[in-house]
């Protein structure tokens, strides 16, 4: 038991350093300030089960369920962060997801307020009580079901992200929230850890603080995975994305639907002409070969707006932008491997002459239009050519 405190106390002030780091280099930036908020705040909460398990509210009890009201503002902070990851800002009335946790601290101003010893008593209570009491393993389920909901919209949020991305460039590695999604995911299951514990913990001869304890280990995890998963991923506004805007200058969704029918931009002659002007800049120039080529730089080249190649795209094409430009870059590359003279050259050389910037992204597109990795393809071209 005394090593489970050590690895949760080793978790916190690790946390704790690294909310350091994220205010003293980067604390300009918004995204770094919520991830710094939400760091020291799952390093403080795990003090709190350290705080129970180790005996420490007898020598400081009025510190007693300091720590505890940290959880109902997991879910909030993380859903800022990623919120402020895909749009750049803050939302709207963010102070008010702090609601819950400012209602419970009022709530226990009465425990606040006790006597030293009325503190100990109650903590023993809590802490030492053989089984998790009812009323502890109640208010668990509820902060479960409190952050499971910001974990769905989180989720949402990185889901409508990953969209945008695709829609205005060629390559998203860089800016992918794949790390942050799996982070989305690790909480979901330290939630469901949390569940099985304290109902184990109900039914079962173990106290509540071995159960904080066990999830603290959880949490120590999601400490290091969350403040180093997207610590040099880039959003779209950093990337120079395009906003989708008419010749006035005022937003415009091309995916917006009146009745439940798409609103389109372009004319049937607009959709013809500069269809034909996409065909020559993708067939004739091969365009697609640039690395990271995005919606703004593309519709510059075939002098039309963003917003008119996307919904040129998605309707000729019925494509993001992604898919369309990865599509054909795949298509050069096997016209490349079957060409004789091209076998001296590695995939990779190829792909990366062919505008893929890593060998992962080039994997995953060519598995993905062509069914089989690239060796295969290629062993399958060199076998027809021998037959």
């Amino acid at each position: 038991m005394q090593l489970l405190v050590l690895l949760n106390f080793a978790a916190a002030i690790q946390g704790l350093f690294l909310t350091y780091i994220i205010a003293h280099n980067r604390l300009k930036e918004t995204k770094s300030v919520v991830l710094g908020l939400l760091t020291f705040v799952l390093s403080l909460s795990l003090l709190g089960g350290i705080y129970g398990m180790s005996g420490f509210y007898k020598t400081f009890p009025h510190f007693t369920n300091v720590a505890d009201p940290m959880f109902l503002l997991y879910g909030p902070l993380l859903f800022i962060y990623i919120f402020v990851l895909t749009r750049n800002r803050l939302p709207q009335y963010y102070l008010l997801h702090g609601l819950p946790f400012l209602i419970y601290i009022i709530s226990f101003i009465p425990l606040y307020i006790k006597s030293g010893e009325e503190k100990i008593e109650w903590a023993e209570y809590i802490f030492l009580n053989d089984h998790v009491p009812l009323e502890g393993l109640l208010m668990q389920l509820l902060r479960v079901v409190h952050i499971s909901i910001y974990i769905i919209l989180s989720l949402l949020a990185v889901k409508k992200y990953q969209k945008k991305i695709k829609d205005n460039f060629s390559d998203i590695e860089k800016i992918s929230l794949n790390q942050a999604k799996n982070i989305l995911y690790f909480f979901l299951f330290a939630l469901v850890v949390a569940c099985v514990s304290f109902v184990f913990g109900y039914f079962l001869s173990y106290s509540f603080s071995l159960s904080n304890n066990i999830i603290g280990l959880v949490i120590g995890i999601i400490i290091f995975a969350l403040a180093y998963s997207t610590w040099n991923k880039k959003n779209i506004q950093e990337m120079g994305a395009s906003k989708l805007e008419d010749k006035a200058g005022n937003p415009i969704d091309t995916s917006s639907k009146v009745k439940g029918r798409n609103v389109f931009v372009l004319t049937q002659e607009q959709l013809e002409e500069y269809g034909v002007r996409l065909a020559t800049a993708i067939e004739k120039e091969k365009v697609f070969i640039e690395n990271e080529l995005s919606l703004a730089e593309l519709s510059k080249k075939i002098n039309i707006q963003a917003y008119q190649l996307s919904e040129l795209i998605s309707r000729l094409y019925n494509e993001s932008f992604f898919d369309f430009i990865n599509r054909h870059r795949i298509e050069e590359i096997k016209a490349r491997i079957e060409d004789p003279e091209s076998d001296s050259y590695s995939l990779l050389g190829i792909a990366m002459d062919c505008g893929f910037n890593s060998k992962s992204s080039f994997n995953t597109a060519f598995k993905k239009f062509t069914g089989v990795t690239p060796s295969e393809y290629r062993k399958q071209k060199l076998v027809e050519q021998h037959v």
